[in-house]
C-alpha cells in the first residue's frame, strides 16, 4: 500500500499545477464519427474534497476542415488507494471512464476497459517534465477514436 500512495501521491501534486490543455482527436480506420481535428484552452481547477479535483476545461475545438467552436468540459478526478479514477462530469451527471493505475514503466493504464452502452473505453497517462499526456481510445460498432489531451501550467 506505502508504494502505491508514494507513487500515487507525485501525480496528485502535478494535477494541482494544470492551467492549460491541447486536445487531439484522431479516427482510426473503423471510425464512422469522422471526429478529427485539435483544439486547446484553459483549465480552472474546482476542489470538491481532498480527494476529489475537477478540471474546468474551457477552449475551442477546430474540426478537421472546419471553423473554431467553443468547447467545455468537466473531468473529476478522484484519489484512491489504489490509483486515480477520472470521470466525465456531463450535463450534470457524473459519468465514471476509468481508473488509473500506476506502472512499472513510470506510466499509468487503466485498469480496465469500461463499457459505456456499446462502446469501450480505456486510457493511459504519461507525465510530462510539464505535465502530462492523457490518450484515451474509445472502440465499438461505430467508434475506433484515439483521443490526446496534454495538460500542463498555464504560461500566459
Amino acid at each position: 500500500m506505502q508504494q502505491s500512495d508514494e507513487r500515487i501521491q507525485p501525480l496528485w501534486q502535478q494535477l494541482a499545477t494544470v492551467g492549460a490543455f491541447f486536445y487531439s482527436a484522431q479516427p482510426g480506420p473503423r471510425s464512422q464519427t469522422g471526429w478529427a481535428g485539435q483544439g486547446n484552452g484553459q483549465v480552472t481547477l474546482e476542489w470538491h474534497a481532498e480527494d476529489e479535483l475537477h478540471f474546468i476545461e474551457q477552449g475551442e475545438f477546430c474540426a478537421d476542415g472546419g471553423v473554431p467552436v467553443a468547447m467545455f468540459n468537466r473531468f473529476i478526478w478522484q484519489r484512491n488507494e489504489q490509483g486515480i479514477r477520472l470521470s466525465h462530469g456531463r450535463r450534470g451527471e457524473r459519468v465514471f471512464l476509468f481508473e488509473l493505475q500506476p506502472q512499472a514503466d513510470g506510466c499509468w493504464r487503466s485498469v480496465a476497459d469500461h463499457l459505456c452502452i456499446n462502446d469501450l473505453y480505456s486510457g493511459q497517462l504519461r507525465p510530462l517534465e510539464q505535465g502530462f499526456e492523457l490518450i484515451w481510445r474509445i472502440n465499438g460498432p461505430k467508434k475506433d477514436e484515439c483521443l490526446i489531451y496534454r495538460y500542463h501550467p498555464d504560461k500566459t
